[in-house]
């Protein structure tokens, strides 16, 4: 079942940090894993490509300080987790039901762990789950698909030569179904078709609005590229569109949700959510 959920954390101190802290933030992740499950952590750790789990960067009410950000001592501040199986979240969940959870450290900065949120508390919240039937038989055939890229979202690409791996940074909807449907067939047994929907993208998917800039995170030793913002997949009908296929294609936008788009999925990096074009 994926599964959305965000923890509450609080300064006691007013603190000094980058404004991504995504790398850390995954450490925080495992650390907590670690207090109820040390085994597990270690296993999610070394877990093969496709990781069960995302990890948003630090959202808070920050004041920046050129380079830095400032929070003061009380500030409400989140970060957000996404499970792609029952049996993870069960095992992190159990260090907020069964243990007197430890302050965490993001960098620097040290933060008292409030309370673990895992369901819709207000309109467009991060707290949300859904069984993966419950994705496929909820999906419609809309033929315009918006998306909110709310973290910097990125694509490795080899040079022409192979040498050396960089960012892609456009939007490319190709990619994003490759992204999508990777993980959902990795932790699912509601198999799609991987060659026949990307087919299918290929040839019907366009990108018919981008509003997007980009924008850096700070990974400490290094720095990764990806955009943010807004974009429309419109599919065209040149002919009439398959309409199981373009089922599977919203499913996975909605998705897309709990698994993130891209590069760095663990460390903050791709947090996406389908929108209503009208809201934003």
């Amino acid at each position: 079942m994926p599964i959305s959920t965000h923890i509450s954390l609080i300064p006691e101190t007013d603190v000094t940090l980058r404004p991504t802290m995504g790398h850390h933030a995954h450490a925080a992740f495992l650390s907590i894993l670690k207090e109820s499950t040390p085994e597990i952590a270690e296993a999610v750790h070394a877990h093969a490509a496709q990781k069960p789990f995302t990890v948003s960067p630090l959202i808070a009410k920050m004041e920046k300080r050129g380079h830095l950000c400032h929070i003061r001592a009380g500030t409400e501040c989140k970060l957000r987790f996404t499970f792609l199986d029952d049996a993870l979240f069960q095992h992190f969940g159990k260090a907020f039901l069964t243990l007197t959870m430890p302050p965490i450290q993001l960098g620097a900065a040290v933060f008292q762990v409030r309370q673990m949120v895992s369901h819709a508390t207000e309109e467009r919240s991060w707290g949300k789950s859904e069984t993966y039937a419950d994705l496929v038989e909820s999906a419609n055939v809309a033929t315009h698909i918006h998306l909110k890229f709310h973290s910097p979202t990125a694509f490795r690409t080899l040079t022409p030569r192979g040498q050396k791996r960089y960012n892609h940074t456009q939007v490319d909807p190709v990619r994003c179904y490759q992204s999508w449907i990777n993980k959902w067939n990795a932790f699912t047994p509601l198999q799609f078709d991987r060659d026949e929907l990307l087919a299918f993208i290929t040839q019907h998917a366009r990108v018919s609005h981008t509003q997007t800039r980009t924008q850096a995170l700070n990974f400490g030793k290094h720095t990764e590229i990806g955009w943010v913002g807004t974009c429309t997949f419109d599919f065209q009908q040149e002919s009439v569109l398959d309409e199981q296929l373009l089922r599977a294609a919203n499913c996975l936008a909605d998705f897309a949700f709990y698994c993130g788009t891209g590069y760095k999925t663990t460390m903050g990096m791709g947090q996406t959510r389908r929108i209503d074009k009208r809201r934003g």
